[in-house]
């Protein structure tokens, strides 16, 4: 049996801003325009109703959990499972850092397909397939426990990237902050 869950990313941070490859190791809180943005997409998504909210425990997912529950009176549950991929050392860099980092190798890895850079290990980092597996660990679980319910997830670009390929089968490059997307699983 097949559910519905709306995933969102979270809203922008300072190192998004600049670009920098955040992954698990930087826990960077909202920006302005960050708060600005969940902000609005709760403004946005007002008549939607949710019965449970799950987050990654990243700061930037959390509070833009909780901008988002506050107003329908729900708690937020942390699942370690919704993090952004680590990035290992390349964690903190810009695109261009990392490059310079690997003599070359991360302009490459970005320019293969998705499905090419599952086996990837980003210098003590996880793999694509690492984080496939604890996302698919927490969908099924999700859908054993809260299959009649709406369920709300806030996470990252990687996460959503990886949703879309898993329950779509289309590859996204682009996520938009503080942006919401519904998935059949």
């Amino acid at each position: 049996m097949s559910m519905k869950i709306f995933m969102v990313r979270h809203g922008e941070t300072d190192s998004n801003a600049i670009k920098r490859l955040m992954g698990q190791r930087c826990d960077d809180t909202l920006n302005d325009e960050g708060r600005r943005q969940a902000k609005e997409l709760n403004e946005n998504i007002a008549e939607m109703m949710f019965d449970v909210v799950f987050s990654s425990p990243l700061k930037r997912a959390s509070e833009t959990a909780e901008i988002i529950a506050q107003k329908r009176n729900l708690p937020v549950i942390l699942r370690d499972e919704l993090k952004e991929r680590d990035y290992g050392s390349l964690s903190g860099k810009t695109h261009q850092e990392a490059d310079a980092f690997t003599k070359g190798k991360w302009a490459e890895l970005r320019a293969l397909d998705l499905n090419q850079k599952y086996d990837y290990h980003p210098y003590g980092g996880e793999s694509a397939e690492d984080v496939k597996e604890r996302l698919l660990k927490f969908i099924d679980e999700i859908k054993r426990e809260y299959a009649s319910k709406r369920v709300l997830v806030v996470a990252h670009a990687g996460i959503l990237r990886l949703s879309h390929l898993l329950f779509r089968e289309v590859k996204v490059s682009h996520i938009d902050h503080a942006s919401i997307e519904e998935f059949e699983i």
